[in-house]
């Protein structure tokens, strides 16, 4: 009786040392992801301020929205200082965006072909960024969602939790789509 109760024991406390190393390989690897996808991410982030400054450029050759290229330079500048954190950084592309859609507004019908160029040109880095951004968001949700496990609490305890290339507005719309909070 006593010897199959340890025998039970036993099989329990391998079964759950076991359990707790896969915990920890699985975590390690989504950890490492995340920081891979991230590099990703300032790596088209690098090749979008690129593009930016192609346009800026442009702009400024071409004459066209001198008003607007003075708070492009401005917001290109924090975007640049931005690269450490995704919230910091969501909110600097954030207002680039908005300096580019009044700067787009401005703009006159036919451009010369150098705007159009470097237009172009950024189109293809934010669809670039785009398709990074959503990876390295995706590894944040697992990661939210795999802490919600025993074994993952504890791996993750005393750990930065990651935050979301997202807007604060975004963030919860990200939660509220993939999880119950994040």
């Amino acid at each position: 009786m006593v010897g199959t109760i340890l025998v039970a024991l036993a099989v329990l406390g391998v079964i759950g040392l076991a359990s707790f190393l896969r915990a920890k390989r699985i975590f390690a690897r989504l950890e490492k992801e995340m920081a891979k996808a991230w590099q990703a991410v300032i790596s088209a982030m690098d090749a979008r301020i690129l593009a930016l400054e192609e346009l800026l450029s442009a702009l400024r050759g071409a004459g066209y929205a001198p008003e607007g290229t003075g708070k492009l330079q401005e917001a290109l500048d924090i975007l640049r200082k931005s690269k450490d954190d995704p919230r910091a950084l969501a909110e600097a592309d954030e207002r680039v965006e908005m300096v580019l859609r009044g700067i787009y507004r401005a703009l006159p019908r036919e451009r010369e072909e150098r705007v159009r160029k470097a237009q172009n040109r950024l189109a293809t880095a934010d669809e670039e960024l785009d398709i990074f951004k959503n990876r390295y968001n995706e590894l944040v949700l697992q990661w939210y969602e795999l802490t919600r496990g025993f074994s993952y609490k504890l791996l993750a305890r005393g750990k930065k939790k990651p935050e979301p290339f997202a807007l604060p507005g975004e963030e919860k719309e990200l939660a509220r789509r993939h999880l119950s909070t994040l």
